[in-house]
């Protein structure tokens, strides 16, 4: 009797898998017949190409990169090969050798995903730009386009990155770029939590991660979580020590604002206080919101944006969450 119902419950899980891989076959059918009209611009090819005299051309088409406050001479010294850092920056792009149509169709397949879960948004322009290597704002959407700055995209090794801690360069690679896309895309959807518990910013950064995820199916969970892919491992592999710790210590509904800098915030690791410290990601309280949310939205049938709008007390009460062993 045991074995029949063993064999059943087998064949009850492989018919619900290959029922779900049909579905989203289906969804990813219907995205990528969705048309996105924009284009990829090179700003940052166009400035290396101009030189002084096409400063006042440069600040009308493009305004947004010449603010007020910044006086011409510092970029007429950029644009006459005076400015030492600026120039290798150029050179540095330059030298590797980016595959523009790649990056446009990688960036237009996170916009498509977009426009399928939320029809209001309008895709914008993608605009590259030379950003003095601003890893913290790797991507910004704006109403009228998306920048990218594309000199935080050279590689985790490259030696204009060599004063930049491990774990901020660690996903500086092109591989990174539509999971970034897909984060900065999901910040527009999901609306900063008011709950300073360990658990409302667990789920809130959980919220976001899966949305990221929707809109960059194929990017990995390091990639999705900015993870070195051996934290990311070692998370996977931890996941119910991690949580048993949470509950022990009663962590989950605690408002202590150093929390955050443990457990949610980048950092080389989260602090635990215990020996194994070293070897986990910073932030792993997101991996586990992350978690729960997907539990959620596996044991429950909401739409994405009523979900998006519940609490993280609801989310976690109804997620049936359970941490891989």
């Amino acid at each position: 009797m045991k074995m029949h119902l063993f064999k059943f419950f087998i064949i009850l899980a492989f018919a619900k898998a290959m029922t779900s891989c049909t579905s989203i076959h289906k969804v990813e059918e219907e995205i990528a017949n969705i048309q996105v009209d924009v284009d990829l611009i090179t700003f940052h090819k166009e400035f290396a190409m101009a030189n002084a005299a096409d400063l006042p051309s440069l600040k009308e088409k493009f305004p947004l990169f010449f603010p007020p406050r910044v006086p011409d001479s510092l970029w007429i010294l950029k644009l006459t090969g005076k400015d030492t850092i600026h120039n290798a920056l150029e050179n540095a792009v330059k030298n590797a050798d980016f595959n523009y149509q790649e990056m446009e169709r990688d960036i237009k397949d996170v916009m498509r995903h977009v426009i399928y879960y939320f029809p209001e948004f309008k895709a914008t322009p993608i605009l590259t730009v030379l950003s003095d290597v601003n890893y913290r704002q790797k991507v910004i959407p704006t109403a009228d386009q998306l920048i990218i700055s594309i000199d935080t995209y050279l590689g985790k090794d490259h030696e204009l990155y060599a004063g930049i801690n491990n774990y901020q360069r660690e996903n500086l690679n092109r591989e990174q770029l539509p999971a970034d896309v897909a984060l900065a895309y999901a910040t527009l959807f999901v609306e900063p939590s008011m709950d300073r518990s360990l658990l409302g910013s667990m789920i809130y950064h959980g919220k976001l991660h899966y949305v990221q995820h929707l809109f960059a199916p194929k990017a990995t969970g390091d990639q999705l979580l900015n993870y070195a892919p051996e934290k990311y491992v070692f998370a996977r592999e931890n996941e119910s020590q991690m949580w048993r710790y949470f509950i022990a210590n009663e962590l989950l509904y605690d408002a202590d604002s150093k929390l955050l800098s443990r457990f949610i915030l980048p950092a080389p690791f989260s602090k635990f206080y215990l020996e194994v410290d070293q070897q986990t990601p910073g932030g792993v309280g997101r991996y586990i919101g992350y978690r729960m949310v997907k539990s959620f939205m596996e044991n429950n049938q909401v739409e994405l944006k009523t979900m998006i709008d519940l609490s993280g007390e609801e989310i976690f009460k109804r997620s049936k969450y359970k941490p891989l062993l």
